[in-house]
């Protein structure tokens, strides 16, 4: 018999039969979705904190474990409440302690706390699940004991360290797997008399991330609409749709859920905003809404722009006896960071404790929900401030565009692009898109570049004008990677750079000596070394008498006029000469920059063409060893430098070795360029070549 202290039990009260629960577990969802191993149920841990954005499914989840372990026969005693607010919790202690220890229940803050002492001391076996806590405040003094026969589940948007303590272990509820959504679609339609596809559910449940409360909503609108998967994807994508008017309407939402998906995360977004820093969460939360979701380095969430902007929000002064907006004049770096984290504690974005970059993470239906909470205005103004940052992130040189960091901006732009490109056009918040598009040319995806900058081009003639400084710039960049794409028609685009240049700028501008140059290479390599030695001197004429303190400038001159003479004559002399503005050119940049390693090939192209193939194949090896390091084997300047390595090998003499590193090069043109890019196509030529003067 336990030796307890309560109140008896009034007069003609049954004996409480045992196993008994105290309180509603919420009915299992239509079409419930096991979760796989990685969510909750194997954790040892007595106290589980079942933590993650609203909408994820942790109130079903942590109804699934308590059905089990009821039909388990593990508890004698299962407590269920809903615990949003500290008297919420202490009411349902309160029904628990009258029902198991006839506590007076007119007082809940005592038969609170007569039932915690209940829990301390009883050997009967219990669980006590505490769904929604909002605030880790409200459980001060009011966590149930760390027992040997006792259970604790934790439902929380919350990350707060202020939830742990001993026993106590966070458990992630995420997303459904691709695998587990396709599957929850699948057989919630199938319910409906819905037939999909596997490929239409993987498709709709990708566009809505995964999120278990998405998923269950959309399926019922869709349903209740007579919609396809298709159908209802294609007014997803419409842009003058919002997210509410894709959901079903509040009285007909399925599983008992208490608000749409696009009004869950309202509650926390104002809790977040009103931690300290107060008011800096929602401003940087918007910031965040028109990047990325699948990354965003914090730097750049962190960075000056994104400060301005938050400063530039009003706060509610909710401290003093009357409410009114305060504004913070400057967003120090210490409380963007802190905002940042108050966002990761009410699970609206992520961060990677274990990431150099501190990566941000937001789900696609969080951004949209709060894009849409956004004027016209103040979206804008938002993607303008988020494009600076992202410019100012970027890596400068060439071969860091293949990095991580590089990458993630590029995605980040693209999504910045697709969702508010047309509406920085007025704020002139365009110059990160061109810095993604040349990112992705020297990162090797110059069809990617090309593509990008025609469609750029064309927007800013239609925004600025045909003659604008932005305008000209693209065109010149479009021009550049159509010539190092092969494009047919790149001599023509950059003749009408040049002309566009020489009627804006004039003839000395170094915008247009820059255009002049890369028209002078396309006539060396299109076979007129006269004319690109002509261009170049009159290139080196100009830097000479306007700009002579470019000396890098002027040293790429000097180098091109002397690789190109070396090229028209055959000339030997040239080599000595191009060899010692080489190291000039060292002197000045590092060996792996561009303007080196470029210089360092024509070194090797005119050796090989004044008949020292293998001094040409030995100056190659080194530049393929720098680029190896600094670019990948794959990089498509990786490739060109792999080709002419072993053409001058096959011309040095070492013919089998020729074969085997061009056959090598072959294929990974092939995965990398493809099968019909012109330079897939010459090595292929050349390899053939090779094979046939060996038979």
């Amino acid at each position: 018999m336990e030796n307890l202290h309560y109140h008896p039990a009034e007069a003609g009260r049954a004996p409480l039969a045992w196993p008994h629960q105290v309180g509603v577990v919420p009915p299992e969802a239509h079409c419930f979705q096991p979760r796989d191993a990685r969510t909750a149920g194997d954790d040892p841990a007595p106290c589980r904190i079942l933590c993650g954005l609203g909408g994820a499914g942790k109130t079903q989840w942590a109804a699934r474990l308590a059905r089990e372990a009821q039909r388990a026969g593990a508890v004698a005693l299962l407590v269920w409440g809903t615990a949003s607010t500290r008297e919420a919790i202490e009411s349902v202690y309160a029904q628990a302690a009258q029902e198991v220890a006839g506590a007076d229940p007119t007082d809940p803050r005592r038969a609170a706390h007569q039932f915690l002492s209940w829990l301390q001391r009883t050997e009967r076996r219990w669980l006590i699940v505490l769904d929604d806590v909002a605030d880790p405040a409200d459980l001060r003094g009011l966590w149930p004991p760390h027992r040997p026969q006792g259970q604790v589940l934790v439902t929380t948007r919350r990350r707060d360290a202020a939830l742990m303590g001993q026993g106590r272990a966070f458990v992630e509820v995420g997303e459904f797997t691709p695998d587990e959504s396709r599957s929850y679609l699948r057989t919630k339609l199938a319910a409906h008399g819905h037939r999909v596809t596997d490929a239409a559910a993987e498709e709709l449940a990708a566009d809505l991330g995964h999120l278990p409360l998405a998923l269950a909503q959309a399926a019922s609108y869709l349903t209740d609409q007579g919609l396809s998967c298709a159908e209802y994807r294609r007014r997803l994508h419409d842009r003058r749709r919002c997210l509410p008017d894709l959901l079903p309407e509040h009285g007909e939402l399925p599983d008992d859920h208490r608000e749409t998906v696009s009004a869950v995360w309202e509650l926390s977004i104002e809790r977040a905003d009103q931690l300290r820093p107060r008011g800096l969460a929602r401003p940087f939360l918007e910031m965040a809404s028109v990047l990325g979701p699948h990354g965003i380095p914090a730097a750049v969430l962190t960075g000056e722009p994104a400060r301005a902007y938050a400063g530039g929000c009003p706060v509610p002064d909710t401290t003093g006896d009357e409410a009114e907006e305060v504004w913070y004049d400057e967003v120090p770096v210490e409380d963007a960071e802190a905002a940042l984290r108050c966002l990761h504690r009410l699970s609206l974005i992520t961060l990677d404790p274990d990431d150099a970059r501190q990566t941000v993470r937001v789900h696609g239906l969080v951004q949209r929900a709060t894009r849409e909470s956004l004027d016209p205005e103040r979206l804008a103004t938002a993607a303008y401030h988020a494009g600076t940052c992202l410019l100012l992130a970027w890596p400068t040189a060439p071969h860091e565009q293949d990095g991580p960091l590089a990458r993630m901006l590029r995605d980040n732009a693209d999504a910045l692009y697709d969702i508010a490109g047309e509406a920085m056009w007025p704020l002139h918040g365009y110059y990160a898109f061109n810095q993604s598009a040349d990112s992705y040319g020297c990162a090797g995806m110059r069809p990617k570049a090309v593509a990008m900058l025609e469609e750029l081009y064309a927007s800013a003639v239609r925004h600025l004008g045909a003659d604008h400084a932005y305008t000209l710039k693209v065109q010149h960049q479009l021009a550049y990677w159509r010539t190092r794409n092969k494009d047919a028609d790149a001599s023509d685009t950059l003749m009408a750079a040049l002309e566009s240049h020489l009627r804006v700028y004039g003839d000395d501008h170094i915008h247009t000596l820059e255009v002049k140059g890369h028209l002078a290479e396309l006539l060396g390599r299109g076979g007129f070394p006269h004319g690109a030695v002509h261009v170049f001197e009159d290139i080196l004429g100009v830097l000479l008498r306007h700009h002579p303190d470019e000396r890098v400038r002027i040293l790429e001159a000097r180098c091109q006029i002397a690789f190109w003479n070396g090229m028209a004559h055959r000339d030997p002399a040239q080599i000595a000469a191009l060899e010692q503005l080489h190291d000039a050119l060292l002197a000045e940049l590092d060996a792996a920059d561009e303007l080196v390693l470029t210089s360092a090939h024509n070194i090797a192209a005119l050796r090989g063409e004044c008949g020292d193939p293998a001094g040409a194949a030995a100056l190659l090896e080194e530049v393929a060893r720098i680029e190896a390091r600094t670019r990948g084997t794959d990089h498509p300047e990786s490739l060109t430098t792999r080709h002419n390595l072993a053409f001058y090998r096959a011309k040095a003499g070492d013919h089998d070795r020729a074969v085997a590193e061009l056959s090598a090069v072959l294929d990974d043109r092939c995965r990398v360029l493809g099968e019909d890019h012109p330079s897939t196509g010459n090595t292929r030529d050349k390899l053939a070549e090779l094979r046939a003067s060996a038979e």
